[in-house]
């Protein structure tokens, strides 16, 4: 189950008649633009803030990580994804097999930088999320097979941190490490407003709860 990207420019329309009409024009009158950029980002992006999570934590020979998308059900357990630092394993409940250590579901809160999550509080123990019920379809899309085929065609098409994704019941959902609002905006471009509804594992303090 997998997922999109884009980008539109504004162009300043001209002309003779624009021209004339802008002579005598102060400079000093034009102001940059502060509409936000619809381009996709090319790296996960950073927080401002504290961020949180449920995830599986694994450490092998790199120290824990974070594993916030799909995991592998195998005994060890194998997945992937973000460092933590000042991570504990003493905090948790844990197993290990064949020299890896796991723990899940785990909480994790701290600060994110685009590539780790830097702890500034103890990791604990977490109840596992309700999922019987999915995020509520913001539209309807009659073409969400071909979205989510389209997004998840190659590495080349993904938004950054793109874990998993499927068609919804009307819209394709997203599930990303982290979005502070560009990824969104950049599928809105490309795909509509709401079609694309992206959904970040790591989501702001106090945000409601995060499902890892």
């Amino acid at each position: 189950m997998r997922f999109p990207l884009r980008a539109v420019s504004l162009v300043a329309t001209t002309g003779l008649l624009a021209a004339c009409a802008q002579t005598t024009a102060d400079p000093r009158s034009t102001s940059p633009s502060t509409s936000l950029s619809t381009a996709m980002p090319t790296s996960v992006p950073a927080a401002k803030g504290e961020v949180t999570a449920l995830a599986m934590v694994i450490e092998k020979d790199d120290g824990p990580r974070a594993c916030l998308g799909g995991v592998q059900e195998s005994l060890p357990p194998q997945c992937d994804g973000p460092r933590l630092e000042g991570f504990e394993w003493s905090d948790v409940t844990s197993d290990e097999a064949s020299g890896v250590e796991w723990a899940e579901p785990v909480r994790v809160t701290g600060t994110w930088d685009g590539t780790t999550l830097t702890l500034t509080e103890p990791a604990a123990d977490g109840a596992r999320p309700d999922t019987t019920d999915g995020p509520a379809p913001r539209t309807t899309c009659d073409d969400a097979e071909r979205i989510h085929d389209e997004i998840w065609r190659d590495e080349d098409s993904l938004p950054p941190g793109a874990l998993s994704g499927y068609p919804g019941s009307g819209c394709v959902e997203l599930f990303v490490t982290y979005d502070d609002g560009s990824i969104q905006r950049a599928l809105d471009a490309k795909y509509g407003d709401g079609v694309v509804v992206v959904q970040s594992a790591l989501r702001p303090v106090g945000s409601g709860s995060s499902t890892g």
